[in-house]
């Protein structure tokens, strides 16, 4: 039987805690084993530069996108690892599992990763998706209430303090008006304030989170289109499946305090939902307004990343169509959004 928190968005005070998606699953510890593995912290300072060769920001040069991944490998590695114990211990309860996220948290808290000098725009962007990633995997460990409460304070007041380096780009990008603080990259923005800011129960960075997703709510199109992801050339589907990701989160982490975000703009994510999956189902329409053929769905087969956060949304919303797309694709954990999306 589903729950009554997925079918319904309830009241909750405004001087409550804040909560989290995975909050409203309790789960219960055992003694599974669990396969360790912690790489080495990550760096204070971050540099990577992007790899697009064209103004539309569309054309991938091979060569500089051969440096991007190698800066950013161990980046994803770090989000890889977390991901994988804070998921095992999601769907196992393995006490084990949860030390190891805690522990990996732990020691780059210590190291006071990605606290450093950013190389580029891009740079912040990868500080960006990593504490989408890393702030989630806290979130879904923490109710297992395992390493010390040292250590815990330690990780959510790094966070928070990640967190606000994040802020400070974004910020200061709205004040120039810059692109960036109006396309994808500031729905990316809004999931690592909210997710951070839930880790420390900070209200202003959760409201922060808010206001970013207002602000790209407000950006949908009648016919469910974002025009700055539209303007991307051969990506505009790509770019509006990579919009949406993090849109869908933050709807979720809205109702995890009651907060009915799917409501907004008239129901506008709904279009969103509506306009990207229908794209990957036939891109044509993409194309059209695009005015190129489409990179995306890559070799025409919809991949995990393409789909699997729309997990929560289809429960909430049940749509034949799209359900039969999410169970026909291979579906493997979200990097950037921590893993495996909320139940």
């Amino acid at each position: 039987m589903i729950p009554f928190a997925i079918l319904a968005f309830c009241l909750i005070r405004a001087d409550s805690p804040l909560r989290s998606p995975w909050d409203l699953w309790p789960v219960k510890l055992t003694d599974v084993a669990y396969a360790a593995h912690i790489p080495a912290p990550l760096a204070q300072d971050i540099t990577a530069f992007d790899y697009y060769s064209d103004a539309k920001h569309s054309v991938i040069d091979p060569v500089r996108f051969a440096a991007y991944n190698a800066a950013a490998k161990t980046f994803q590695e770090t989000m890889r690892e977390v991901e994988n114990a804070a998921d095992r211990y999601r769907a196992t309860g393995s006490r084990s599992a949860a030390e190891t996220a805690l522990q990996i948290l732990a020691q780059n808290a210590r190291a006071g990763a990605m606290t450093g000098k950013m190389s580029a725009n891009q740079a912040h962007y990868v500080q960006n998706w990593t504490l989408s990633a890393l702030a989630i995997t806290y979130l879904k460990v923490r109710s297992a209430n395992v390493g010390t409460p040292e250590d815990r304070r330690l990780i959510a007041s790094w966070l928070k303090l990640v967190a606000g380096s994040v802020q400070a780009y974004f910020d200061m990008g709205r004040a120039k008006g810059a692109g960036d603080t109006k396309n994808n990259h500031y729905s990316w923005g809004g999931i690592a304030l909210i997710a951070a800011g839930v880790a420390d129960d900070d209200r202003a960075m959760f409201d922060w989170g808010l206001a970013a997703y207002d602000d790209q709510i407000a950006r949908i199109q009648p016919d469910g289109t974002l025009p700055l992801e539209m303007a991307r050339g051969k990506r505009a589907l790509h770019y509006h499946v990579f919009a949406l990701a993090p849109m869908v989160m933050l709807a979720e982490f809205g109702a995890a305090n009651g907060l009915d975000l799917y409501a907004r703009g008239g129901g506008a994510l709904a279009r969103l939902v509506d306009r990207t999956m229908s794209g990957l189902q036939d891109n044509s329409y993409f194309a059209e307004r695009s005015g190129v053929a489409q990179d995306t769905p890559a070799d025409g087969k919809i991949k995990s990343e393409d789909i699997i956060y729309i997990t929560p949304f289809l429960r909430r919303f049940p749509n034949p169509n799209f359900a039969r797309l999410l169970k026909a694709t291979e579906l493997r954990p979200y990097v950037y959004l921590g893993g495996l999306p909320p139940p």
